[in-house]
């Protein structure tokens, strides 16, 4: 039979290994949902580069410039849908996870690292 440190310790460590494998698999798609908005971004800022180095843009109306520049317009319209769509938060999951770990994990003095590793933290003294 199992002593009450030994069941809490196993309990633990299966913890540690589901929250790891856990921030493990969100790394993937992570970093794809970082590379997508990293070229859209780039293409929106060439784009709008461009859009404002135009020398017809000052002359027209502001829809028919954007209609004179279509790389910016389109590449605008698919940023701004990624946004609406939730892509600041793909992005940044795994350390939305470990955020709210570590704030459960205080109250059983401890933390976590951003893989998901445990850190117990020593006991704190009563003086």
């Amino acid at each position: 039979m199992m002593s009450l440190e030994q069941t809490a310790c196993e309990d633990l460590k299966a913890f540690e290994r589901r929250l790891t494998e856990v921030i493990s698999c969100l790394q993937p798609s992570t970093t794809r949902w970082r590379i997508l908005l990293a070229v859209v971004s780039i293409c929106t800022a060439v784009g709008a580069w461009h859009w404002l180095t135009d020398p017809n843009t000052s002359e027209v109306s502001f829809t028919q410039s954007l209609f004179n520049n279509p790389f910016f317009t389109i590449s605008s319209i698919i940023l701004v849908f990624l946004f609406v769509l939730g892509i600041h938060k793909r992005v940044i999951a795994p350390s939305i996870i470990t955020t709210r770990t570590r704030q459960v994990l205080t109250d059983f003095n401890m933390s976590c690292d951003d893989t998901g590793k445990l850190i117990l933290k020593p006991r704190p003294t009563t003086t």
